[in-house]
């Protein structure tokens, strides 16, 4: 089995050809309104402490290891263009589970 990639499909230079190819790629992926979806997105978000604020006196190396995880979940979401509702519905689903982490520990 050969696996897809856009480095396969597109052929170089890389442009908006490649651009457009892996947006429409994690649109396809993330884009949809079914359950699956939302879980994984609300569960990524929440891993990866996109709506988190570190608290003071947090040290320099644990800075540095959240940025990267924000920064992953931030890749995804760069590629999506979720109306203010979803946006909205995603944030408080991310906190929930937070919450649940908390409260529950983590899955």
């Amino acid at each position: 089995m050969k696996w897809r990639t856009v480095a396969a499909q597109v052929k170089p230079p890389r442009g908006s050809k490649a651009n457009l190819k892996l947006a429409q790629a994690y649109r396809d992926v993330f884009m949809r309104k079914d359950e699956a979806t939302e879980i994984v997105l609300a569960d990524l978000a929440n891993f990866c402490g996109f709506y988190k604020v570190a608290p003071p006196g947090t040290s320099p190396e644990t800075l540095l290891f959240e940025q990267g995880q924000r920064s992953a979940f931030g890749r995804i979401f760069h590629f999506l263009s979720l109306p203010e509702d979803r946006l909205k519905a995603l944030e408080e689903a991310a906190r929930q589970e937070a919450m649940a982490d908390e409260e529950e520990g983590t899955i």
